[in-house]
Formats: structure tokens, sequence, C-alpha cells
């Protein structure tokens, strides 16, 4: 479970969790990989456990700081972190009497512990002393609020000013540690820590009756007892202690003058302690002696009196010590060579702290029905090898104070997982996560997995389980569990739903509401109020929610606060161009529908705000017209007139593009936009749709004017020609289709010099009348042409020999009584072709669109037709989408082949022209015996 001074050393100072002294070493392996890089910070480390002064103390420490990149001043406070989250909690009640005094940290580091309470203290006036040059320069940068001072405590006179408090926290043990054990007597602890000749810097540093706190840290040797006797031996007075157990505080009271131990001393300098006089090993001890030694944790002596090849008892009472100084790699050893089976227990202990966990899972799952210390280090294995479930249980189980640290860890590791799955919105999965917490212990939910347990369910629809949680969260005074208890009344999962709920069922948890935003601006609730308010039509209260809410909230409820806000300020008359502004701010994270843009831009158009409605109408074009069948004029009138008839004709022939089957009132409206762009391609296309839904509609007059009209405004548009030509031969004016081919073939051949068009165009002519002599001599003239054409490219003459008959097959391969069925096309064109394709040995059935229409039985026979056809050819620009698209898939399922003419198919020319591309596949279809 995540508490601030934890989340504060992991954003601060990279610290992801506690970390034992015993793995410092694999710990260290991980950051630093080179054993060379690890090498002086191990050194540095060992003589520090060792004891070896202010000098290892400041070597090791000055060592880690040279590696920024490593982040190895974390590894410092993960080390000290329970200790931290304990001085962090109760040194601020016990600073409370000092009003605006000086307060001294002795030993401040890099000043982790000092930003903490410089939080919750920061009337007070922060000093920080530190030995080590470069945690002074980094502690300067962090916090400049503080003054800093560079010495050690004791060490030689400092220039400081006095102070009122002076904090002693896990520093005076530092340089003199050794191999300790876990608890020293009030006389022994004096004398190895020289606590009461080291105190005596005080006089002068601390004002009288100021206030001393130590603290003895994560370090051997603790007696807080003997403490207390010594500052009282000093003259201290309302000498205290806080805490119990290994974490504690004793607190005292300056006296006017500090009570010398020794007189005759003549400074308060340290003295380190002297090397021992190397003295013959003793004589191997009996077991009993070290079964006596061992019972009184002089693990010292123990290892003294056995040799580290000793086997049997001995081997397993020299590992019990080993691993009671934390020495786990030695102790395996030891216990290696016992050859006992609770040796061999033990040996599973230490792979565990040895990090070994797989090694030691077998054994430990066997032991667990033990209980106890079994359970906790299988719960250990199984918090290592990243089974959160199977920790839980077992370290829960385990009732041991020991378990509580690492069951905190599997609980924050639990809470970590869950809002992972949550991020990714597996919201189940994150539930029956804080299910199994729930179902171990509820005591066991923190506040962030009860926020999680209430999230999920809440998503989920699970309405008990949500005001369980919720009931719990509210209990502990959490804004959130007001705000479930309000959810699970109005049966919503979020803020989304608060839009569809009935004006009485919020009035009814209203108190709920009301008590989530008196603990904490909780943006929901604010919303769900502001929408209260709304409907109750009590609008400047509403706009003081709303304006919070959507301060506050995120995603579509900002949205949701940003559009009722608009709406009250519209109510309230508010000017329209903030109305606007907060309606344009709500789409941004709640898209509005296209017709609420519409509107909105419809009214800022009429409001002056001409920027603002042509925001609003660009995200209406990016949506095309679809929205809008019935009526899409209103919109294209508003875009001609903000943005200029050429978008408003661009975004209609998007639509119709998209549209199989548009009325004809609207693509008579995209014509006459239209034809301000005649020469564009999409004008040409909305052109030629109008042209084929007037024919549709029986309007051949219509579409003879609409093409008579365009050809006035355009004498050479070879289009509109083509289009006039065969509507002429499609009502049977063949006189008239013949005027238009010859106009057609002028402009080709006299206008724009293209020989293959002009060639083309005549075969056209040719098949209407093949023995026109007119023809026969622009025949002749092509033929020339060609020729100097050819002699002048040094090419072959393409219509050299030409005939009106070898014109008119040009391309068309020979035919041997292959079956084509063919969809689309005027009677006129079918009533040519059909006899002349027959001539050329193809057989045809032509359903051509004048004679036939989208009918069930009309569609029955081109089915039962496929079957032996060996290709169906669809002249797309003469046949509706609702007859040939049921007539091509089932080609398609059938396995014939289907060709689609491109565009309009001119006449005679582009019909065999389609037909030339696609005999291949015929003959392909008639040879596979299809």
């Amino acid at each position: 479970m995540e508490t601030d001074v934890r989340r504060y050393l992991r954003h601060e100072f990279h610290v992801e969790g506690p970390l034992s002294p015993g793995k410092f070493e694999s710990e260290l392996a991980k950051r630093i990989g080179s054993p060379s890089r690890r090498r002086p910070i191990l050194k540095a480390w060992k003589r520090y456990l060792a004891g070896g002064g202010v000098e290892a103390v400041r070597s090791f420490y000055a060592e880690l700081l040279a590696h920024p990149r490593e982040r190895l001043e974390g590894m410092v406070y993960a080390m000290h972190l329970p200790f931290l989250e304990f001085y962090a909690q109760k040194l601020p009640p016990l600073l409370e009497r000092l009003g605006a005094g000086r307060v001294l940290e002795v030993g401040a580091f890099t000043g982790a512990l000092l930003g903490l309470l410089l939080r919750a203290r920061p009337d007070l006036e922060w000093h920080a002393l530190e030995g080590v040059s470069e945690a002074v320069r980094l502690g300067q940068e962090r916090f400049p609020g503080v003054t800093w001072h560079r010495g050690w405590f004791g060490e030689a006179p400092l220039e400081l000013p006095q102070m009122d408090a002076v904090l002693l926290l896990s520093v005076l043990p530092e340089g003199y540690l050794g191999d300790l054990p876990g608890r020293l007597e009030a006389e022994a602890f004096d004398r190895q820590f020289q606590f009461s000749a080291r105190l005596m810097a005080l006089q002068g540093l601390l004002r009288p009756g100021g206030l001393l706190v130590y603290g003895h840290g994560p370090f051997l040797g603790k007696n807080p007892e003997g403490v207390g006797e010594i500052l009282e031996g000093l003259g201290f007075g309302e000498v205290g202690r806080v805490g119990e157990g290994e974490y504690f505080l004793v607190t005292g009271r300056m006296p006017e003058r500090l009570t010398r131990v020794h007189p005759d001393e003549s400074s308060v300098s340290i003295v380190l302690p002297a090397e021992p006089v190397a003295q013959p090993p003793p004589a191997q001890a009996a077991p009993e002696e070290l079964w006596r030694l061992l019972e009184a944790e002089d693990y010292a002596e123990v290892l003294r009196r056995s040799t580290e090849d000793s086997r049997g008892e001995v081997a397993y009472l020299r590992g019990r010590a080993l691993f009671a100084l934390s020495r786990f790699a030695e102790a395996e050893s030891a216990l290696a060579l016992a050859d006992r089976p609770e040796a061999e227990d033990l040996r599973a202990f230490c792979w565990v702290e040895l990090e070994d966990y797989r090694r030691a899972l077998p054994r430990l799952e066997a032991l667990a029905s033990r209980g106890g210390r079994y359970r906790l280090y299988l719960g250990r294995v199984y918090l290592g090898l990243g089974r959160l479930a199977d920790a839980l249980r077992q370290l829960f189980e385990a009732g041991l104070p020991e378990a509580e640290l690492y069951l905190k860890i599997a609980l924050e590791r639990m809470e970590e997982r869950a809002v992972r799955l949550s991020r990714e919105g597996d919201w189940s999965e994150a539930s029956r996560r804080v299910e199994f917490v729930e179902d171990l212990s509820p005591q066991l939910l923190s506040r962030g997995l009860l926020r999680l347990g209430l999230q999920a369910s809440l998503s989920q629809g699970l309405w008990a389980r949500a005001q369980r949680y919720a009931q719990r969260l509210y209990d502990l005074g959490e804004a959130a569990g007001a705000l479930g208890l309000a959810l699970v009344g109005l049966r919503v999962r979020g803020p989304e739903g608060l839009e569809s709920v009935p004006l009485d069922d919020l009035k009814e948890v209203e108190p709920y509401l009301t008590d989530a935003v008196a603990r904490a601006e909780e943006a929901t609730a604010l919303l769900a109020l502001g929408l209260l308010r709304h409907r109750e039509g009590r609008y400047p209260e509403a706009l003081r929610y709303l304006e919070a809410a959507a301060r506050e909230g995120q995603g579509e409820s900002k949205g949701f606060a940003y559009h009722l806000l608009a709406e009250s300020k519209q109510a309230l008359g508010y000017p329209m161009t903030e109305v606007l502004g907060d309606h344009k701010r709500a789409h941004a994270h709640r898209a509005y529908g296209v017709e609420e843009l519409f509107a909105l831009a419809q009214q800022a158009f009429e409001q002056g705000e001409t920027v603002l409605a042509r925001e609003f109408l660009a995200r209406v074009r990016d949506s095309g017209l679809e929205h809008f069948q019935g009526d899409p004029g209103a919109v294209l009138r508003l875009v001609e007139t903000l943005e200029g008839p050429w978008e408003a004709f661009r975004l209609l022939a998007r639509s119709l593009e998209r549209t199989l089957d548009p009325p004809l009132e609207l693509l008579e409206l995209a014509y006459r936009l239209s034809r301000s762009f005649s020469q564009s391609e999409e004008a040409q296309n909305v052109r030629g749709r109008y042209l084929a839904a007037l024919y549709d509609a029986g309007q051949q007059l219509g579409a003879e004017a609409l093409l008579l009209a365009e050809l006035a405004r355009n004498p050479e548009a070879l289009e509109v020609l083509y289009d006039l030509a065969e509507h002429y031969e499609r009502t049977g004016a063949y006189k008239k289709a013949t005027e238009q081919w010859r106009k057609a073939l002028e402009v080709a051949y006299y206008w724009e010099k293209d020989l293959e068009l002009s060639r083309e165009i005549l075969r056209n002519l040719l098949f209407l009348n093949p023995t026109d002599p007119e023809l026969q001599l622009y025949l002749e003239e092509l033929k020339a042409t060609s020729k100097a054409v050819a002699k002048l490219d040094g090419v072959p003459d393409a219509l050299a020999g030409a005939t009106p008959d070898s014109l008119l097959k040009e391309g068309l391969p020979r035919f041997h009584g292959e079956y084509l069925l063919v969809v689309g096309g005027h009677t006129q064109l079918r009533s040519r072709m059909v006899p002349f394709l027959e001539a050329q040995g193809l057989r045809v059935d032509w359903f051509d669109s004048d004679a036939n229409s989208a009918g069930r039985e009309v569609i029955r026979r081109i089915h039962s037709r496929l079957e032996r056809a060996h290709g169906m050819m669809i002249i797309s620009s003469y046949v509706g989408h609702d007859l040939s698209e049921p007539v091509r898939l089932e080609a398609e399922n059938l396995g014939v082949p289907v060709y689609l003419t491109p565009g309009r198919a001119r006449g005679v020319t582009g019909f065999l022209r389609a037909l030339a591309e696609f005999a291949p596949q015929l003959f392909k279809r008639a040879l596979r015996g299809g």
C-alpha cells in the first residue's frame, strides 16, 4: 500500500520499496552489472559495516553519489524506508510547541527527511548538518529554503547558530558499527558508540530547554532504555520515549550545562576504538557450550568458537549464528555441512534471503503446514516469483509481526497490478483481485484498493459490492465513498450515465453529493449537483458547480459539464459568444452530433460570429450530408454563404459518391451548383448521374434540354456532344444523332487534332450509315493524315488499307459460339449491336435499361442464364445499382467473369472497345468448359 512518504520518495528519490541491508550487494549488482565498477562501492560498504569511523562513512556515501545515473542514492533511503515513515509520522507532533524556532537535522544526507518535515512545518527555520560535500551540494540544489552546513557532529567546534531543536536520527551509530548483537546493555551501548562523549557537542549548539530527539534507525546494538538513562545522567530533563520495539524516539530537554561524564577529558572529539590485539584462536567449543552461547545471542562468540570446516551439529549451530547475523551465503555453506533435517529447513530460509526463490520453493511448500516462519518465507518466495495471490495468503496466515512489511509490499503490488488492469479497461480482473484481498480479510483493503474495487464494481454494475466498498470509504472520510453511495443509489456507472437520470432520483441522493463536494471537490459530484440545479432552474447555483466540474473533470464528463454550462449561461442571458465558446469546449471533450453542430453554426452565423460558425461548420462538412438526407439544402446554403459555391458543391458531390440511389432533386441541386465548375471531373460525374436519373424518371425532354443548354454554353465540349448524340440514338432520331457525331468528329479532328479519337467517332458514324459517301471522304482524309504522321514519326501506318467494314471490326476478335450476357445500354444500341455481334460468332442475351427495370422477374431471368454464360458485361452508366449489384454478386458466386464498363460507354465505339478488352476472359471460361 502506497503511503504519502513512499510516493514522495519514489517521485523525488527513485525509491521503489524497502531494502534489507543483507540484500544490498544483490541490489547493487542489478543496478551496476560491471564487477569492476561495483568493487569500490562494495569495498566502502564493508568498511562502513565494520565500523571504520567517520572516514568510512564519508567514503561510502561519496561512492554512492558518484553514480547518479544508477540512482544509488535511493538505496540509502530504501534501507531506512520504514524508519523514515516512522519519523515523518511522529516528528511533526513533537515539534508543535517550538513555534517559529530553529531546527537542525544532523546527518541529513541529501535531505529526503528534511523535505518531508519542511512540508509538514514550513513555519520553522530548518538547518542541516552533513559531512559529505557531494550530499551538501545536492541538498542545496533540492531544498534552497534549508540552511546547509558541512561538517561532522562532535568532530570539531562548528560555527552554527544556537538551535531550538536538534534531531539525531540514525546517525550516531554510524562509524561505530562492527559486529554487534541486536541489543546492547546500557553500559556497553555507551562504550560502543561513545554516546555520552559525543553528546557533549550539544553544549552551545542546543539552547537550554531546547528539544533533543534521538532515533537509532535500522542499526544493531539498540537500547532505548539505555539512551534515556544516559540523557538523564547528562542532565537532560523531561526524558521520554515515543514508539515501541524497533521503532522508537527518545526525547529530552537540554539543561543549562551538560554534566561531563569524564571531567578529565580535554576535548570532545571522537576517539576511535583501538585496534584489537591479536589473540590466539580459542579451542573449538562443545555443542552444549555453543547452544548456550546461541541462546544468549552471543553470535560473534559462536563463530569464534567454531571453525568454517565444522560438520554435524557444530556446523548447524554455526549456520544459525551466521543466519542471525544476516550473513546468508556463509550460513548456507555451513548448513550444507550439517547433514540434519533442521539444517536443510534453515538452508531454504537462506535461499530465500539470497533470492534463489525457485530453489527454495519445493521445500517450503512441503513445510508450509507448520505455519509461522515457514509460511512467512513461502510468502516471500511467492512474492519474489510474482505470484501475488499466493504470497498474500501465506503472509496473512503466517500471523507474525515481521510478516507485516512483506504483506504491505504484496498489497502494494496487488494494487499496482489492479491499477494497470483498470487502465487497460479490464475491470473484471481488477475487481477479482480486490475481491480476493477482501476474502482474506476486509481489514487488508487499503484506501487505494477500496477505491479501485468501487470503480470496478460500478463499471460492471455490481451494485451490492459497490455499496459495500463505498460505505467503507465513506466511514473513512473519503469523498469517493460519498460519491459511490450516490452513484449506487442512482444505478449509474459513471458521469456518462447522469444525463438520463430523472430529477427525483437526483434529489434523493443530493445529501451524498453535497457531502462528496464538501470533503473534496469531486468532479462527478460537482457535475451531478450542477445538473440537478440546472434542471431545477436554479441557474446561478448551477453555474458555480458546473464551472468547478469543468475545471476538475476529465474526458466526457468535462464535455458534459461545459455543455450544461453553456445552456445555463444561455438561460441567464450571457453573451452568445461566451455560450458558443463553452459549446466549443464541450465538443472538444464530448463530440456533438452533426445536427447539433449545424444548429450551433447557424446560431453563430446569426450572431455575426463567422469564425465560430466556420469552425462548427467544418466539422459538419467532415461528417458529410448523410445526417441531412431529408433537407440538405439548409446546410449547403450555409456552406455556400460562408465557404463559397465550390465548397458547397464539393460537399454535395462527395455525399453523392457515397449514395447508391440519390433522389432526383438532390442531383438537380448538385448539377446547379456544378455549372460554375463545368470543366472539373466532379462536375462531369454529377452531370452524368443527373442525366441517368432523368432517363430513369422518363424525363427525356428534360435531359435533352439540359444537354442543349450545356452545348450552348460550350459548343466544343466533346462530352456534351457524346451525350447528346447518344440521347438522339436512344430516342430514334438518327439524323440528329449523326449530326452530333459529325460535330464531335470535327471538334476532335480539327480542334483537338486527336487522330485516334477521330477514328473512334468515325466508327460510330459508319455504324449508323456505312454507305454515306461523306463518311468515305472523312475516312480518306484520316488515312492521308495517318500516313503523313506515320512517315514523320517513322512508325507503321495504323490506317493503311482501312475500309469502312474493317474499321468497324477493328480490334474485335472472331468468336466461336461463346455466350455473353449484357445488362444496360439503351434499346437502340442493343438492336444495332446484337445482329453485328452474332455475325461475329457471339451468342448474346441483352437486357437493356429501357425495356427492363429492376424487377424480380428480370433478375430471375438473368440468374437462370448466368449458369450457362461465359461472361457478363454491365454498362454501368445505363443501369442502376439495384439491378446490377444482385446479378454481379450471383455471377461472382458462380465464377462467371464480369466486366463493368468504366464511365459511360460512348455509343458503338465504347461498347466494342470494352468487348475487345473482355474477350480473353470469355475465351478462358469457354475453354474450361463453363
